[in-house]
């Protein structure tokens, strides 16, 4: 058989499988499709509450992390997944500062040996912990930013231009 037969033949091949498909495309389905199902949207979900960021998740699909924005952007429910992931350890993460930020006890248990050579508990005592003055401007400056914001305004009432001397240029910059 010459080259030309050969690719005729070829041709012929192609355009069978394309009239027994009568319209159906051919090819792998999209990557995204996998991720849409019910068990791939749980599965984002739980990476999400686990505390993924972005990033680990697309890399964790096996996509760019452009993809995954653009995935976010075209099917609300992937987006939607993400999303209840991520604020159910914001959430677990926003009651832990606050706890931090106003202090809490617990009880601090003391393992040892039985006499049947068994761990028991020996003995438990209840521990404070102190309010964490950090904790509680982290707190505040993003739960009232109003009040608590570190910014200060500078009102200029002066007309024309202002002069501000710098000292030794020289000596400075170095």
């Amino acid at each position: 058989m010459q080259l030309e037969e050969k690719r005729l033949v070829g041709i012929n091949k192609i355009n069978e499988r394309q009239s027994k498909n009568s319209g159906k495309k051919v090819g792998r389905k999209p990557l995204y499709t996998q991720w849409l199902t019910n068990k791939g949207l749980a599965l984002v979900k739980k990476w999400s509450e686990e505390g993924l960021i972005n990033k680990q998740i697309s890399r964790k699909i096996g996509i760019n992390v452009a993809t995954l924005y653009e995935w976010q952007d075209r099917f609300p429910e992937f987006a939607d997944a993400i999303k209840k992931g991520k604020k159910v350890i914001d959430d677990e993460v926003e009651n832990s500062l606050l706890k931090r930020a106003i202090g809490y006890r617990y009880e601090e248990e003391t393992w040892g040996k039985g006499i049947d050579g068994e761990m028991i508990i020996v003995k438990k005592v209840v521990k404070s912990q102190a309010p964490d003055v950090t904790a509680q401007i982290f707190w505040l400056k993003n739960r009232q930013p109003e009040r608590w914001r570190e910014r200060v305004e500078i009102k200029n009432e002066h007309e024309g231009t202002v002069i501000v001397e710098m000292g030794d240029m020289e000596k400075w910059s170095n």
